[in-house]
């Protein structure tokens, strides 16, 4: 039973010790001559996060009949209409 936990370790160290030349060699020399991004304070983009929340499910509901019925009536109009 202790050999699980040391297994555990061993492969999860040597996942972290992994080269990728094929990743190292697509980087181009102008991305590797880049500065680094300029670090900016977390307070602004956690404000905008909320706007990412979930929708009201009645609004979206309206919006997707909305559409429904616009799609309906478009096909319609595409069903009237004579292919020659």
């Amino acid at each position: 039973m202790r050999a699980i936990p040391v297994l555990t370790f061993l492969l999860v160290l040597s996942a972290c010790s992994i080269r990728a030349p094929e990743l190292d060699a697509s980087i181009t020399e102008t991305s590797r001559a880049a500065p680094w991004p300029e670090l900016v304070p977390l307070g602004p983009l956690l404000a905008g996060a909320e706007a990412l929340g979930p929708r009201a499910a009645d609004t979206e509901g309206r919006t997707l009949e909305w559409r429904a019925a616009d799609l309906r009536r478009r096909a319609a109009i595409l069903r009237r209409m004579s292919v020659n």
